[in-house]
Parts: C-alpha cells; structure tokens; sequence
C-alpha cells in the first residue's frame, strides 16, 4: 500500500507536494491564495506555483508550525516578511518585506490592532 505523501512535511522546515517531486522551505514561502479547490504558494524568489490542494488543508500545517496567520478569508500570510500596514481607499493592507502588498480584511485587522495594544 502507498502512503499518500502529498502535502506530508517530513520535518518542521520543508514542505513536499506533488508525491515529493517538489519540495519547498518554509522560510521562503511569503503567503498563499486559494483559487477554489487549489492553492496558489507565492515564494520569497517571486516564483509561485499551484497545488491541488484546498489552503485550508496547509493552514492546519502551517498554523501549527508557527508564523503563519490567515489575514483574509483566502490569504495565509507567512509573518515573517510582514513589515506593516496601510490604510487605503479599500481598507487595509498589509505591507511585505518583497515589496507587495496585500489586501487584508476588516475582521483581521481589528484583531492585529488588539495585539499592537
């Protein structure tokens, strides 16, 4: 019998998909998007690339190894690379280390404003 070894991280750095043909470090994911069924990963490179899996299926992972948060009903965010946020027209967003920024929701943000209390 084969074990499914599709999203399994074999340690707590590094991420597999794809029956290990594609592996990827923690430390360079920067966040994710869900597309419907499928999750879009977006790397410190710029690179990204997408999985058949839904986010929440990493969100359990990725929550449970630290640094990672959902800042919108489809964004997981890795902290790491968060330098701030800004106000906008449109609400908030939250401002990253790789020079992007991504919206983040009204929800969210007032949690993020208790924590800087």
């Amino acid at each position: 019998m084969k074990a499914n070894t599709n999203i399994k991280s074999l340690n707590t750095e590094m991420l597999w998909f794809n029956h290990r043909k594609k592996s990827v470090f923690l430390e360079e994911v920067v966040y994710l998007k869900s597309f419907e069924n499928y999750t879009r990963f977006y790397l410190k490179s710029g690179q990204n690339f997408l999985t058949s899996f839904t986010m929440k299926k990493y969100e359990q992972q990725l929550t449970n190894k630290g640094g990672f948060t959902r800042i919108h009903r489809g964004t997981l965010l890795n902290l790491k690379y968060l330098l701030g946020f800004e106000k906008t027209n449109d609400g908030h967003q939250a401002c990253l280390s790789t020079g992007e920024k991504i919206g983040i929701s009204r929800r969210k943000m007032k949690k993020f404003e208790l924590l800087s209390e």
